[in-house]
């Protein structure tokens, strides 16, 4: 199974704060940019698979492991870090992917 560095991300409604919008589609690949471009979709079907997506903090130097969550408000599967107090790995504070 692959490991996978998520680097950006981009959220819906673009217009709400990231950490209340969902996230829609993900950048993987290292401190120079994103190498790949995922759906959501495609990122919850290679977790099916086993894959792994993880965030890392430049400053902190920490790993947050990604998960799958259900909204409480719309009940749909979406993506979120594993909590850990710590700004700079969270998935909700990365950088917009620009496309």
């Amino acid at each position: 199974m692959a490991e996978y560095r998520i680097v950006c991300t981009t959220q819906e409604p673009a217009s709400l704060p990231n950490d209340k919008a969902h996230i829609v589609a993900v950048g993987t690949g290292d401190t120079s940019g994103y190498s790949r471009y995922w759906q959501l979709s495609e990122v919850l079907a290679a977790m099916d698979q086993r894959h792994t997506f993880y965030t890392y903090g430049e400053t902190s130097q920490k790993i947050a492991q990604v998960d799958k969550y259900t909204c409480p408000f719309c009940t749909r599967t979406h993506i979120r870090s594993a909590p850990d107090a710590v700004k700079d790995n969270n998935l909700d504070n990365l950088q917009r992917c620009r496309r």
